[in-house]
């Protein structure tokens, strides 16, 4: 926003002539015009401490307040300097007076990157002076700036989004890969356990005899070799006539 266009609405706002409806006593005017040369000189510090004294002074004098929130704004003291302007639109009577407290508000708002609060002073302020071009001026900057500043937010909202999205994405991988990991373990300790299992019944069963063919023809050798002898030895008995028993005796 253009700021030269901010200061000479301010000091307008300054030197307006003394009207009727803000007669006040002669302390709070002696105070007000001290605030306005202190203000027209540039030293908008001295400017506050006399308008902040006939504002103590006067609690109502709407001129007190408003000029008080002009040198603020004069000290780029801009928070405090809205609240003045909120102040004065709450005293003001007159339209126009509420138009000009109004038009600086939302000056204020802008000054603190709040576009939304501007548009809506702006828009008052037209409501009740609807010739000022510069409040529409103004107005169309706060619009632009406003519609800037949602978008962004909304671009914020989405890159947040999405990089939550990439978060719980990544820990559903995690987690699926934890319990593939968890089962493979307990697969692996299931088979060491078994393998571990058969083994204690290897060690605990007899095992089987085994024979190479070798041993196995010689022992089949010397059966029939075994049996060939108890034929001749019978043979030779019965040669020689003995009976040869079949059954042991008792």
């Amino acid at each position: 926003m253009n700021r030269l266009l901010f200061h000479s609405i301010l000091a307008a706002m300054v030197s307006l002539p003394r009207m009727a409806l803000f007669a006040q006593n002669e302390a709070t005017e002696d105070l007000i015009r001290k605030g306005n040369v202190s203000y027209r000189k540039g030293d908008a510090k001295d400017a506050s401490t006399a308008y902040e004294e006939a504002s103590r002074t006067d609690p109502k004098d709407v001129r007190a307040t408003f000029n008080l929130g002009n040198a603020e704004y004069r000290q780029q003291a801009f928070p405090d300097a809205k609240t003045r302007y909120e102040q004065a639109v709450l005293l003001a009577k007159d339209p126009n007076a509420q138009a000009r407290a109004y038009h600086n508000l939302g000056n204020a708002c802008l000054e603190q990157k709040d576009a939304a609060g501007a548009v809506k002073a702006y828009k008052e302020a037209l409501m009740r002076d609807p010739t000022d071009e510069d409040t529409r001026y103004n107005l169309a900057y706060a619009q632009r700036l406003l519609k800037q500043q949602q978008e962004q937010q909304k671009q914020q909202d989405q890159d947040k989004k999405d990089d939550k999205d990439k978060q719980d994405q990544q820990k559903g991988q995690d987690k699926q890969e934890q319990q593939e990991k968890q089962k493979q373990e307990q697969q692996q300790e299931q088979k060491n356990n078994d393998e571990q299992q058969n083994e204690q019944q290897d060690q605990g069963e007899p095992q089987e005899a085994k024979i190479s063919k070798q041993d196995a023809e010689r022992i089949l050798e010397a059966l029939q070799q075994q049996e060939k002898n108890v034929q001749q030895k019978v043979q030779a008995e019965q040669h020689k006539g003995r009976r040869v028993p079949v059954e042991k005796d008792w």
